[in-house]
């Protein structure tokens, strides 16, 4: 898999068409459609967009929200089926140009992407000199806390982990933390804190087993893991914060709009701080793609989904709104220094400066799994990191054997 960041996301926002097969959805051979799988709020917000879009034309876009969307999206154009374009963050961007299941459609573009975009955008969008996509805007975790709870965030590890303990109470249902702590994704923060690192696409090298990876792992076992739920899986650790059930969550621009749905006020801070390290988390740029069905598409459904795609990357009402309500960081150039975006965009902002960006080398694909498992026999006390890591390397080793 690609980063499963979002995998239980589908299942907790109501997705406007959820469908559970993907022989059910794209079958239109003759329509423009887009996949997303957008939560509850952001749909909402999407669809709005892509309402005042098809205003007027001939040639109108429909739109699924899909759960399962990577297993969807691989059924369905592997037969030829699916969508024209479908939004995910640009790390799928090289496994999907060796499956064939993407296009390049940088002819067909008004846009210029140097002078539109931001250089890490623009770059992010592109494999091998092709053009497989849009970019509208940028995404990492961070810190949240709960007003009601917390007067002010802690600037360190340390500082946070007392102010869990005095929050944490399992037996009466209370946490001192909300995070889906086992997904690599959201925990990359730690894990790269010391130097360490999964996978390094610019050397090829694979770093689970390297001493500062394990140190990582080792910080987030014993200043995290203690403070959160017993199920580590998405939809139990936002469950509690929306409940008003722990003091902090460590989430992304996609759940903020769910988070303020609830009887208190949310508030983004940055990552703490930890002696001896800096937490970089896993950036990702969100994007349109342009799928092989683009390629074969009737010309009135191409030019649909790529005005599309230009306008929902440049129009100035989706760029706002997705970061005053989303804290979605701008990737527009005319944008990122907006005085508009408010302090959500400023804290995601700040951790995306000092963040990774997610690998597009298809290689990346073998070590998702491998490393989310060694994570959840940490998490469940099996195994201490070292061995779970040096595990997780021996059948990322064989995987790409």
């Amino acid at each position: 898999m690609a980063t499963n960041r979002r995998s239980v996301l589908k299942a907790v926002g109501g997705m406007s068409a959820a469908l559970a097969i993907a022989g059910c959805l794209g079958d239109d051979d003759d329509g423009a459609n887009l996949w997303h799988d957008f939560e509850d709020a952001e749909t909402d917000t999407f669809e709005s967009h892509l309402e005042a879009f098809n205003e007027d034309r001939d040639q109108a876009l429909t739109a699924d929200g899909v759960s399962e969307l990577e297993e969807q999206l691989e059924t369905a154009l592997a037969a030829d089926r699916g969508p024209q374009s479908f939004a995910w963050a640009h790390d799928w961007i090289g496994r999907y140009h060796d499956q064939e299941f993407v296009t390049d459609a940088g002819d067909d573009l008004e846009v210029d992407l140097e002078s539109t975009y931001t250089e890490v955008a623009a770059e992010a969008v592109q494999y091998e000199g092709a053009v497989y996509g849009l970019p509208y805007g940028a995404e990492t975790v961070t810190l949240m806390y709960n007003e009601d709870l917390v007067d002010s965030p802690p600037e360190t590890v340390s500082e946070m982990e007392s102010i869990m303990e005095d929050h944490h109470d399992p037996e009466n249902g209370q946490y001192g933390l909300s995070y889906p702590s086992v997904d690599p994704y959201f925990v990359s923060a730690w894990v790269h804190a010391y130097g360490g690192y999964y996978y390094d696409e610019e050397s090829g090298e694979l770093g689970l087993e390297n001493d500062e990876t394990i140190e990582g792992v080792e910080l987030l076992a014993d200043s995290f893991y203690p403070y959160v739920p017993e199920d580590p899986d998405y939809e139990s650790q936002v469950a509690v914060f929306n409940d008003g059930n722990a003091p902090f969550a460590i989430n992304g621009p996609w759940q903020v709009g769910g988070f303020r749905d609830g009887d208190f006020d949310v508030t983004l801070a940055p990552l703490p701080t930890v002696d001896g390290g800096e937490p970089r988390p896993y950036t990702g740029v969100q994007m349109w793609y342009f799928t092989s069905r683009l390629g074969e598409a009737e010309d009135d459904v191409s030019d649909a989904v790529v005005d599309w795609t230009e306008y929902h990357t440049t129009n100035e009402d989706a760029i706002l709104t997705n970061a005053q309500d989303y804290g979605m960081v701008p990737v527009h150039q005319d944008y990122v220094e907006s005085d508009e975006l408010g302090e959500d965009v400023e804290m995601f902002a700040q951790t995306i400066d000092s963040g990774i960006p997610l690998p597009t080398d298809p290689r990346m694909n073998q070590v998702w799994d491998p490393v989310e498992d060694a994570l959840e026999r940490v998490f469940i006390g099996d195994e201490e990191p070292r061995e779970a890591f040096e595990e997780a390397a021996e059948q990322v080793r064989d995987a790409w054997d």
